[in-house]
């Protein structure tokens, strides 16, 4: 099995040839599952009503990557759709499946909205639970997961 979690993959732009590599790595029937930032995210787009333009359209503008930072150390950072994974596994593996993640949820940057509004919040998670794996859902999130299975 091969897993890459916290949008680690993001941090490359050279996502094609970490995918090739994973042909090599993995015997038939090997699983590999990642976890990536997308170029649309539906609740970091709604930030422009709050005036936070650039966060908001962050992803929008990244074809040569965007600046992020985390705890005071900045790098660039790739989103990538699911397409892109599909279309450059598709000859060696198979999706098993898509999930969006913060979909209807709020993203943990929308800050304390679990502790200011606990009961929009556990409404919302039982609807992202219940829609994370359907279309157009599993595209909007902040994250996706997206799992394969090498044939």
């Amino acid at each position: 099995m091969i897993f890459s979690n916290f949008a680690g993959l993001n941090c490359t732009d050279e996502l094609e040839k970490v995918l090739a590599s994973f042909n090599g790595l993995l015997n038939p029937g090997g699983v590999i599952t990642l976890v990536i930032l997308p170029q649309f995210c539906l609740w970091e787009t709604l930030l422009l009503f709050k005036g936070k333009f650039r966060m908001a359209s962050r992803r929008f503008f990244s074809k040569t990557g965007a600046k992020a930072h985390v705890e005071g150390t900045y790098f660039k950072c790739w989103y990538y759709n699911p397409s892109y994974i599909i279309k450059r596994t598709r000859n060696n593996f198979k999706v098993l499946g898509i999930e969006g993640l913060c979909t209807i949820v709020p993203p943990s940057y929308i800050e304390s909205f679990a502790e200011k509004h606990p009961r929009a919040y556990r409404f919302l998670k039982e609807k992202e639970d219940k829609l994370k794996s359907r279309w157009p859902w599993k595209y909007f999130g902040d994250y996706y997961i997206i799992s394969l299975r090498k044939v």
